[in-house]
């Protein structure tokens, strides 16, 4: 196809009984050219002439669903974007909180591979590159450099190398697997995150970080969470940051996911979290350091920045044990720290990595 943007598109969801030949049969049927093929999810992308044949394809009995390729919105606060100049290293507050410093001497996230949904990541950072393992672009082919900061940021706080210079992450041996599925505005789509989702469920990924949400249930990414899940893939979510109550957005909402809350350094509550009873911790998430694009640092706040703290925490507790999904949000259950807050607020609690180590003891 030429030129797609002339075309109708909508993300159609085939039941999952499906075969490759009869989804074909229904693309040559209506004419529809596959602008993605998502073949492990049973999902494509698919273009039409005219809007009007995606209508009537809800008649066929191999198709569950028709879904908009709907845009998803990362969970940073805009206003909380500072420059940070640094000399030598510093360990960051919330890394810090996490008590993750008191277990790097026996554990670091060794060999645990974190998949990163995001903006892409700085590839030459001098405090990320040792431990960036793969890139892929699946917001454009070839495009993986991080041209936002936002997923930089994201990926040092989970993994920032502990070295000499700049900060140090959660989990600093652990592995970087960056998919760039938004651009340098933090715009992205749902077929960019199904496609990221592909990507990391076939790299065989320990964790995915997913700093991003949607107000909406999506069936599409509803079954790409759900393939995750059954591939032992912990998933890790900003719960948002609406500031209101039953606010969670999707994915964090989905019970397969870990949905996280952000408190400020002293343990309060930070007012722009998103409430709900789907919330599971609440960790670091206002003012924190981690590394920017161009090599640089920057200050962020947002349940964008909360969300890698824990993933962070699970790479530390993989590296020690391997444990499905359901088994770490356990061990982090049962070693949060009660910061006072209806569980709304803050779940089960304050992540407590260094109790959490312990408990598996």
């Amino acid at each position: 196809m030429k030129d797609s943007s002339s075309y109708a598109n909508k993300i159609i969801i085939f039941k999952k009984d499906t075969t490759p030949l009869q989804r074909f049969e229904i693309y040559k049927k209506y004419g529809l050219s596959v602008g993605k093929n998502f073949k492990r999810l049973k999902v494509a992308l698919c273009y039409a002439k005219e809007a009007e044949i995606f209508g009537l394809l809800n008649e066929e009995p191999w198709i569950e669903a028709i879904e908009e390729d709907i845009n998803f919105e990362l969970q940073v606060i805009p206003d909380s974007i500072k420059a940070y100049s640094l000399r030598g290293q510093e360990i960051p507050w919330g890394v810090k909180k996490l008590k993750a410093p008191e277990c790097w001497d026996d554990f670091c996230g060794d060999m645990v591979k974190v998949g990163v949904i995001d903006t892409g990541v700085d590839t030459e950072h001098p405090d990320l590159r040792e431990n960036i393992k793969e890139v892929y672009g699946a917001f454009k082919k070839n495009m993986i450099e991080d041209d936002n900061g936002h997923g930089s940021h994201v990926s040092g706080i989970i993994a920032a190398i502990n070295n000499d210079i700049g900060v140090v992450g959660v989990a600093p041996c652990a592995k970087i697997f960056s998919v760039k599925a938004f651009d340098k505005n933090g715009n992205g789509q749902l077929s960019g995150i199904l496609e990221a989702f592909e990507w990391c469920i076939n790299s065989k990924v320990d964790v995915i970080n997913m700093s991003f949400g949607i107000p909406n249930e999506s069936l599409a990414l509803k079954r790409a969470i759900k393939e995750a899940y059954k591939e032992n893939i912990v998933l890790v979510a900003a719960a948002g940051n609406s500031g209101q109550k039953d606010s969670v957005l999707f994915p964090a909402k989905y019970e397969e996911v870990i949905a996280v809350t952000a408190c400020d350094k002293r343990g309060k509550f930070a007012k722009f979290s998103s409430q709900g009873r789907e919330v599971d911790f609440i960790a670091p998430g206002v003012d924190i350091l981690s590394c920017y694009y161009n090599g640089s640092y920057s200050l962020m706040s947002g349940t964008s920045m909360a969300c890698p703290h824990v993933s962070g925490a699970v790479a530390l507790i993989l590296s020690k044990k391997h444990l499905k999904p359901s088994e770490v949000k356990e061990v982090l259950s049962n070693s949060a720290r009660d910061l006072g807050y209806p569980r709304e607020k803050q779940g089960a609690g304050f992540i407590d990595v260094k109790r959490a180590l312990s408990i598996l003891d």
